[in-house]
């Protein structure tokens, strides 16, 4: 079959974040949310793939893990355990972008290929200022987590399709080689959207206007990429909403 099961993992948080940088010109009343970083399990009978890797072990990403995270060195790697895979199976990750909470556990994968759009690669070399810390870029001392991967790299111009059931469409606006992921399930397409769609509330799929992201780098592609998701009518799942752990999987059993 070429329908796909979505496995969200939990692979740290953006402790204590301003609810109002996820939500551009909205009033949050000073609100602040523990905002997961999430990776995706993609599983059917042929393929498990992943996609984004959330920011890396504790030693790389300290800042996300929490006191109740204790004895857990690799969220990632404890999340794909509990899904009973192993990261050294996984061949294939798509990278929505290469921000360090969606790229800093690339190194998990040793044996995987990864997806990510030629324009996001080349932002991520040499980004604006404001954006290079949150890529890794220019800043002593580190080296940014896409340079562990470069060899293994596949390298999009934009729409893809990946596998049977799989697909990535592109939706720059957050950063300018976003890309979404379109997953085929029983209960429809599901579109894994980055941090185009970082909360239920930028996207609220009941008819009322969708929010950017207040971390964008193009207000009028982003605009775009909103059209483009609304004229696919799919099921959106976003990137740092504590609400996607509200089921383990998608689509859930109760959906059909």
């Amino acid at each position: 079959m070429n329908t796909f099961t979505i496995v969200p993992i939990r692979c740290g948080d953006i402790r204590n974040h301003p609810r109002a940088s996820f939500l551009y010109r909205q009033p949050c009343c000073g609100a602040h949310v523990d905002a997961p970083c999430i990776a995706w399990l993609l599983r059917n009978d042929s393929h498990a793939v992943v996609v984004d890797t959330g920011p890396g072990p504790r030693s790389r990403a300290a800042q996300c893990y929490a006191e109740s995270d204790a004895g857990r060195d690799d969220l990632l790697q404890f999340g794909l355990a509990r899904a009973g895979i192993d990261a050294d199976e996984i061949e294939l990750v798509i990278l929505t972008h290469l921000h360090y909470d969606h790229a800093g556990g690339a190194r998990t994968f040793r044996n995987a290929r990864f997806h990510v759009q030629e324009s996001e690669l080349k932002e991520a070399v040499w980004p604006v200022p404001f954006q290079r810390p949150i890529y890794g870029t220019n800043q002593r001392g580190r080296v940014p987590p896409w340079v562990d991967i470069l060899e293994r790299m596949i390298v999009a111009h934009g729409d893809e399709d990946v596998l049977p059931g799989l697909s990535v469409i592109a939706l720059p606006g957050h950063t300018a080689g976003s890309q979404g992921v379109l997953v085929d399930t029983r209960a429809g397409t599901y579109l894994i959207a980055g941090d185009l769609v970082p909360l239920y509330d930028n996207w609220p799929g009941d008819g009322g206007e969708p929010i950017p992201n207040g971390n964008h780098t193009d207000l009028r592609a982003y605009d775009e990429s909103f059209r483009r998701i609304a004229a696919l009518g799919v099921k959106v799942l976003p990137a740092h909403d504590p609400r996607v752990f509200d089921h383990a999987f998608y689509p859930p059993l109760d959906v059909s």
